[in-house]
């Protein structure tokens, strides 16, 4: 019972704050499920991106509702995530999980910083449209956040929201709804993978998803208003402490 509180507990976090930010919510479950619940990297990878599906199905309801999200970026950019998906999940059978930790440290260090950083100038209301001057980067991009987010558990969003709001030019919260969309076709993609690889344990991925489900449909409703100082101050201190965590071990063992 006591590990039942806690998966649930994780899905609720990992909800809460990827629906609000408009990221898939690993960035939160993989560091929690083998720092504070104990579980094998190489376990917790596979939860966190079945988890994501139902969380980024959940979240971006609430943006879709609102007219926030972007149809077209999302079907195109969503099957070059989709080949990069399954790419990256295929490799995670090869990749030795420390290299996999500490890549995940380094995301978790970028994510803290750039989400506590302020916004320099207002929210645009319009489009740039810029999306057909910068298409070939948009898409070996979002490849390249397939293949992490399959290889790391991570839906991806701590790449794709900032490719979308300051490269493509949608605002703020449009790119997180577009975001919160997309992430979602990608990790079922390789949920797929893990799935016919028989590595997803379903005992730790039911309360997960359970818990993400509330979460992320919270989230995606805050998400929609707007984002206070305190949260990303929070954010920012337990991203460092996972951070710390997680990439310890590995790192001491190269130096």
């Amino acid at each position: 019972m006591p590990d039942l509180a806690v998966y649930i507990l994780c899905g609720l976090s990992a909800g809460l704050l990827g629906g609000y930010l408009g990221l898939g919510g690993g960035i939160v479950m993989v560091p929690f499920l083998t720092v504070i619940a104990g579980l094998d990297f190489k376990v917790a990878v596979p939860v966190s991106v079945t988890a994501i599906v139902f969380n980024s199905f959940a979240s971006s309801n609430e943006y879709l509702k609102r007219g926030m999200v972007d149809l077209e970026l999302v079907i195109i950019l969503a099957i070059f995530m989709v080949m990069g998906n399954i790419t990256g999940s295929n490799l995670s059978q090869v990749v030795p999980a420390e290299f996999s930790r500490l890549v995940f440290t380094v995301l978790l260090v970028y994510t803290a910083f750039s989400l506590l950083k302020g916004r320099k100038t207002t929210e645009r209301l319009a489009f740039s449209d810029n999306r057909r001057k910068f298409f070939t980067i948009c898409v070996f991009l979002a490849f390249f956040t397939g293949i992490m987010a399959g290889l790391l558990g991570v839906g991806g969003g701590v790449i794709l929201v900032p490719v979308l709001y300051l490269m493509i030019g949608l605002p703020l919260t449009t790119a997180r709804g577009t975001s919160a969309l997309m992430i979602g076709f990608s990790a079922a993609a390789s949920s797929t993978v893990y799935f016919l690889n028989d590595s997803i344990n379903f005992s730790v991925v039911a309360p997960v998803i359970l818990g993400i489900i509330i979460g992320g449909k919270l989230g995606g409703f805050l998400g929609t208003l707007a984002k206070p100082v305190v949260v990303k101050v929070m954010f920012f201190i337990v991203m460092l402490y996972l951070a710390f965590r997680l990439g310890y071990d590995p790192l001491m063992e190269l130096l």
